[in-house]
């Protein structure tokens, strides 16, 4: 029985791999094309490749549950193709020990996933992205409209940062308990000092001091050339922000959202990014049993172009749903962990009620 085990094991995860080669360099040739015609004067080849190949270990994490699927199909189809399943059952095998047979390659494309999403594809997506900016000789836009923090009473907005962790463009808020405005103020640049305890250092800039009292109802100007500036806030905290919340890795997009949850500010997208990463697990093994259910139930007898065929639309509808669902619990507020997990919770029923059917 182990022999068996291990035979399937073997078909399903070269049938995996041959899966992800196909896919990942697929995936590699369109993104170093599209990447090559963004190239000019400052931006050669060789800096657009380098790019790519930083942000490629991020692809190929997401392109892993669709590999399983994928690969699961076509490993059960050659041995379905080849009655070796026919035969296998006849010898008493049941059906529950192939898929766990075919799930044991499934755990190693979870535990490269999580590897992969956890420690990898975060730090060199953020390397690349910074590398990307140096060699265009411009600064890291943190969005198109800028990007705003809160730490406690102050509300802060800046347009930019540099690679090397330098604000540009900062407007600080400050407001009193009685959610007045008590001051502002504006600064070309901020630069972070490490020591003693860590605290931003604004050039260039002006502070406007609103009173808020009948003894005194003007407002106080200074201008200043070098100002202190005390903030929760340092630059790998806003290097992270550079990238977006789906390539980030699980212990940051958590520590995030409570952040920004703990001060008040719309943490959603960060759970929704934070829970879509701890369930990929699951989403794997769900679109296994599927793959597994349907070489035993409708696809049995199907052709191997087929079942391919079934599989890549199949993982289609799941990610088109999972994302629509996802977009609707942004704008309505609903819980992140339902939208990501309705449809793996329906993949799973989907495939234990066709394999009870086969079994």
């Amino acid at each position: 029985m182990i022999k068996i085990d291990r035979y399937i094991k073997n078909q399903v995860l070269l049938a995996m791999l041959v899966v992800l080669f196909v896919l990942a360099g697929l995936d590699l040739v369109f993104a170093l094309v599209d990447e090559v015609g963004e190239t000019d004067a400052n931006y050669s080849s060789a800096d657009a490749i380098r790019y790519v190949l930083f942000v490629f270990p991020r692809h190929i994490y997401e392109l892993l549950p669709i590999t399983a699927l994928i690969g699961s199909l076509v490993g059960l189809g050659i041995l379905a193709s080849a009655n070796e399943l026919v035969i296998l059952q006849a010898s008493g095998v049941k059906v529950l020990r192939i898929v766990w047979a075919v799930m044991k390659p499934a755990i190693i494309v979870m535990a490269v996933g999580l590897l992969l999403g956890e420690f990898i594809a975060p730090k060199m997506e953020l390397q690349g992205e910074l590398d990307r900016a140096l060699a265009r000789g411009e600064q890291v836009a943190l969005s198109r409209y800028g990007h705003w923090q809160r730490d406690r009473n102050e509300f802060m907005h800046f347009n930019a940062i540099d690679p090397d962790g330098v604000l540009h463009g900062i407007s600080i808020y400050s407001f009193t308990e009685e959610q007045t405005l008590a001051s502002l103020v504006n600064a070309e640049s901020a630069r972070f000092q490490n020591e003693p305890d860590g605290y931003w250092l604004l050039d260039n800039g002006t502070e406007i001091n609103y009173s808020n009292t009948q003894d005194m109802p003007a407002s106080q100007v200074d201008v200043f050339k070098e100002k202190v500036w005390d903030v929760d806030l340092n630059p790998d905290l806003l290097k992270v922000l550079i990238i977006d919340p789906d390539k980030m890795s699980i212990s940051d997009l958590y520590r995030y959202a409570r952040r920004f949850e703990n001060q008040g500010q719309d943490s959603s997208a960060y759970f929704l990014s934070f829970w879509k990463k701890v369930m990929q697990p699951l989403t794997t093994a769900a679109l296994v049993i599927v793959a597994v259910s349907f070489i035993f139930g409708p696809l049995r007898s199907a052709t191997m172009g087929s079942k391919v065929f079934t599989a890549i639309c199949f993982g289609i509808v799941f990610y088109l749903v999972q994302n629509l669902l996802s977009t609707v619990s942004l704008v309505y507020q609903l819980n992140p962990l339902f939208a990501v997990t309705c449809p793996i919770v329906f993949c799973l029923l989907l495939g234990t009620a066709l394999l009870r059917r086969a079994s």
